[in-house]
């Protein structure tokens, strides 16, 4: 069975620590949550480490580390830190894996073909430096690989060019929380062209970011190994808004135990049916010229996935939302703002 990894913005005592603890749910960060930042002399932020005095807090827990990548490429243009800063976090602490930093692909990121394979080609060269790195650290039986790709046929290119993997249980999928569930380029196609080209190989797979119907979906496919979100956020922020009040720890820790505990139910569901999807036709509308009717018609369409998925009601799906939506420093970040330190 599929297990369910719950993300968590960062790593502090605090509602949401409790509850997932209380839960007793397998938690997820990013690099991005153990980060210091402080102001320079232009009060611009600037990286300054790692904080790992935190770690502790995660004694007793089932806990994951990511690199972060989505994050740094969105608000840093890239990373922040270095493979060797990386895989010191990596060694800190005894987590149950930790993901190879990649370089994702989404189309916010990569914006043509050339892009995307170039980053792709760049995810090769991260995850062979992490392999090294990891060797060295003597933590290499804790890596998780990670492979990236946007069409189907991109993350075998990626799985071709990789280091020999034959010795890694799991490997991570890479730009899979912004994509539709069906079509030619859905997390359905890019599970079954991944499990034709693994054929013969007991390897199993991480998709990062799949939540609601996608996880639900793929719930007794026998490649898949574990997925993660933290897609609750999003919930709580259109909530609050919605009842005119601020998004605290408190509401938002209540938000997260309902929806994981759903999650969780979801992929607990007999399996019914194996599904063989077949390519649908691209019927996405073209991107506006103006850059204000491109970024309200992104955020329509992020809400109307959200909408599909479960994760919030239709309506909440007008106007008001996704013009704050579009302008909403949490929803473009993809994670909580950058805490800086005092």
């Amino acid at each position: 069975m599929i297990k369910f990894i719950l993300g968590l913005p960062y790593v502090m005592r605090g509602p949401l620590l409790d509850t997932a603890r209380a839960l007793k749910a397998p938690v997820l960060f990013s690099a991005n949550a153990l980060s210091n930042w402080k102001k320079d002399a232009l009060g611009i932020p600037v990286w300054n480490g790692f904080n790992t005095k935190r770690l502790g807090l995660l004694d007793g827990m089932e806990a994951y580390l990511d690199c972060g990548g989505f994050v740094a490429a969105r608000q840093y243009r890239g990373y922040a830190w270095s493979v060797d800063e990386y895989l010191d976090l990596c060694a800190a602490y005894p987590w149950r894996w930790v993901a190879s930093m990649d370089y994702c692909v989404e189309p916010e990121i990569a914006g043509n073909r050339e892009t995307v394979l170039d980053r792709i080609s760049a995810t090769v060269a991260l995850n062979r430096a992490c392999m090294i790195g990891a060797r060295d650290r003597g933590i290499l039986h804790r890596l998780m690989p990670v492979i990236q790709g946007w069409m189907p046929e991109d993350y075998a290119r990626c799985l071709d060019r990789m280091p020999d993997l034959s010795s890694f249980e799991v490997i991570g999928v890479g730009s899979m929380c912004r994509r539709h569930l069906n079509g030619s380029t859905g997390i359905l196609q890019v599970v079954e062209e991944l499990d034709r080209h693994l054929q013969g190989s007991s390897v199993k797979l991480h998709l990062f970011g799949l939540k609601g119907i996608g996880a639900a979906e793929l719930r007794g496919h026998p490649r898949i190994s574990t997925v993660d979100s933290q897609a609750y956020g999003t919930r709580a922020r259109v909530l609050a808004r919605e009842a005119g009040f601020s998004k605290t720890n408190k509401f938002l820790a209540e938000i997260m135990a309902d929806w994981y505990q759903r999650q969780v139910a979801a992929i607990e569901q007999p399996v019914k049916t194996t599904r063989h999807p077949s390519p649908l036709l691209n019927l996405c509308p073209p991107r506006p010229d103006d850059p204000m009717e491109a970024r309200l018609q992104q955020a329509r369409e992020q809400m109307r996935e959200l909408l599909e998925s479960g994760e919030i009601d239709w309506e909440q799906v007008h106007d008001g939302n996704v013009l704050a939506w579009a302008y909403d420093e949490e929803a473009e970040a993809g994670e909580p703002s950058i805490l800086l330190a005092a």
